[in-house]
């Protein structure tokens, strides 16, 4: 699935409502505006974010998506 600006504004506003990049805790502000392909590609793209040690803000969203896109 490509970040679509749809899914990386719900990712972004997630993060920033929860201050953090835990999918667990990111997700549940915008997880019902979401598709259910849209929430499992957000989720395996946190984690992968938190487990690699990385962030990203609205500059770099698409970088790091394209890095995890690699990395599968």
């Amino acid at each position: 699935m490509k970040l679509t600006v749809r899914l990386e504004t719900l990712i972004l506003m997630g993060v920033k409502a929860a201050g953090s990049y835990d999918e667990s805790k990111a997700l549940g502000f915008v997880e019902e505006q979401m598709t259910p392909r849209e929430f499992t590609v957000a989720v395996k793209f946190l984690k992968w974010i938190v487990a690699n040690k990385l962030t990203f803000d609205r500059r770099n969203i698409r970088e790091r998506f394209q890095q995890f896109k690699t990395a599968e």
